[in-house]
């Protein structure tokens, strides 16, 4: 591809028509449009710099990722021990209860025992005391015929 003068002023009148006919006159107090290029020495600089911020970034991120693990375990280990300690204090709440009925069981049984006891004892008592006054009152009948028969033979004679 030629460049011919009829080319350049093409170009030229499609730039004035455009906003890039601004960039093409620009004062020179606006600087240039292209970066200048570093020096060595400080392109030196940014490399160290860039390697710095790097391991740095790596040395932040090893000790995010060990607190992380860290806090992990911590957290594992505590739910861990909670659930040990919920499972253990399920144990000595059944083993209490099931001690406490037991001893409400054997109680009712003691007391059912007394009380069939007690009634025992007194129908008992009950029936010695229906037995005496029976007998008591055999003894007075006798003696009151005792007594009669002997008045009635004392007045015959």
């Amino acid at each position: 591809m030629h460049i011919t003068a009829e080319k350049i002023k093409e170009a030229a009148e499609a730039l004035e028509s455009t906003e890039l006919k601004s960039f093409m006159f620009q004062e020179p107090t606006a600087g240039p449009l292209t970066r200048r290029r570093r020096s060595s020495r400080s392109t030196g600089r940014s490399r160290r710099s860039t390697r710095g911020t790097r391991r740095s970034t790596r040395r932040s991120t090893r000790g995010t990722r060990r607190s992380t693990r860290r806090s992990t375990r911590g957290t594992r280990r505590s739910t861990r021990r909670s659930r040990r300690s919920t499972r253990r204090s399920r144990r000595s709440t059944r083993r209490s209860t099931r001690r406490s009925r037991r001893s409400t069981r054997r109680s009712r049984r003691s007391t059912r025992r007394s009380t069939r006891r007690s009634r025992r004892s007194t129908r008992r008592s009950r029936r010695s005391t229906r037995r005496s006054t029976r007998r008591s009152r055999r003894s007075t009948r006798r003696s009151r015929r005792s007594t009669r028969r002997s008045r009635r033979s004392t007045r015959r004679s």
